[in-house]
């Protein structure tokens, strides 16, 4: 009877979580796990840290929302490099200037789709060109900074010729980009080496991490005030298995889990085809009060596939191909019948085993940083700052008072 309930008890738990959960990892899997997770590197990961290997390279950009209703304007940030010097920067910028200005505009008599380009600094530029041929006052704004070595770029879009708004406000955002440890970054938004000090209602970011030249990759979702699914990731994943994947799949693993201290659910799942196998695990959090202290956040690891390209130590990374607009990108890309044959797909280089111990060692590392948004000032305090006028009376009265003795003679400091 007791072999009986055992077996209808594994027969249970199969069901939930698979039975490659229970099989025993080999000393090798053991190995490469520790390998793995016994070195990680803190990121800084929105209002949040994460911890990753530390092979494990990475990236992302924000989008800040100012203003909740249909009015609302957007300013894009992402960080296009770090350790960059001033003359990669200048050199960087240079060939993308060059390569807006090369293409003319037809539907204005071919003048250069690039409008300007300003400098309050060398390090603070902005490039402005027209959005597209066929809209002739929409304009593109972009700040390109150099913070201390990172290389950030600020773009936002003005329509109708309404250009003075959207320049001062990428002025006054410019001003509040510093450049941070993850340990250290204090309230903000972090994006990678800086962390964002603006004062903006809504922030919707995408970060991606993974090891070099490998088929394994970690996406982060974050949307600030995103109200929570109203159906919950694990009947979600089971109503598209039956649409996308006609129910062939593993079921690795499935549940509830806690994610930087809020609830959160977990999907643990590994499907294959004729010529490969993959794996995908994804997670989302619930909070309930939706704010940027309690960020909506979506992680999906997964392995198998596209494997990426080794990338050579010797040749620095492209300041300026990937974030081109798409009529200045001539030359970068081959025609298609010019273009190699994609990739065979590939298995997954980490087993199940090793695959789910990285992503628990990952997820319970996430956390929201102490203080990471700053308090909100009261707007029924109103505090009165002095004019101008009134300082330089004050300055004026403090002079006199110092310069004159009790007696009405000039003062003199006492010898020590």
């Amino acid at each position: 009877m007791r072999k009986l309930m055992g077996f209808c008890a594994c027969l249970m738990f199969a069901s939930l979580t698979g039975c490659s959960t229970f099989k025993q990892p080999s000393e090798q899997e053991k190995l490469n796990v520790s390998e793995m997770t016994s070195d990680m590197r803190t990121w800084a990961l929105g209002r949040g840290l994460i911890d990753l290997p530390a092979n494990w390279t990475g990236g992302g950009d924000v989008k800040l929302y100012y203003g909740l209703d249909a009015n609302h304007s957007t300013v894009e940030v992402q960080v296009l490099g770090e350790g960059v010097t001033q003359q990669r920067y200048d050199d960087a910028l240079q060939e993308r200037a060059n390569r807006i200005a090369a293409v003319k505009n037809d539907g204005l008599n071919n003048i250069s789709m690039l409008v300007s380009a300003k400098g309050e600094t060398r390090q603070r530029i902005m490039l402005q060109y027209f959005e597209s041929t066929e809209v002739p006052d929409t304009f593109v704004h972009e700040f390109h900074l150099l913070v201390d070595d990172a290389y950030v770029m600020l773009r936002a879009e003005s329509y109708n010729g309404n250009i003075a708004p959207v320049v001062a406000r990428l002025k006054k955002l410019s001003r509040e980009i510093f450049k941070v440890a993850p340990s250290n970054a204090g309230a903000g938004f972090a994006l990678g080496p800086i962390v964002i000090r603006s004062n903006h209602d809504q922030e919707i970011a995408t970060f991606y991490f993974g090891p070099p030249a490998s088929d394994v990759s970690l996406d982060v979702y974050i949307n600030a005030l995103s109200p929570d699914e109203d159906e919950r990731l694990q009947a979600r994943t089971q109503k598209d298995a039956k649409i996308f994947l006609a129910n062939d799949y593993e079921n690795l693993r499935a549940g509830k889990i806690t994610l930087a201290s809020m609830a959160a659910e977990e999907s643990l799942v590994a499907f294959s085809d004729d010529t490969h196998r993959q794996i995908l695990f994804v997670s989302e959090n619930y909070r309930g009060n939706p704010s940027l202290s309690l960020p909506a956040m979506s992680f999906r690891l997964s392995a198998g596939g596209m494997k990426g390209e080794p990338v050579n130590p010797d040749e620095a990374d492209d300041l300026v191909r990937w974030t081109l607009p798409a009529f200045a990108r001539q030359g970068y890309d081959l025609p298609l019948w010019q273009q190699p044959a994609a990739p065979d797909p590939v298995n997954p280089s980490l087993t199940d085993y090793e695959a789910m111990a990285v992503w628990d060692a990952i997820l319970k590392s996430v956390r929201i940083r102490f203080n990471s948004v700053a308090p909100t000032p009261d707007p029924y305090a109103h505090v009165r700052v002095p004019s101008a006028e009134s300082i330089a009376e004050g300055k004026r009265v403090l002079d006199e008072l110092l310069a004159t003795g009790p007696d009405g003679q000039p003062w003199k400091p006492e010898p020590w």
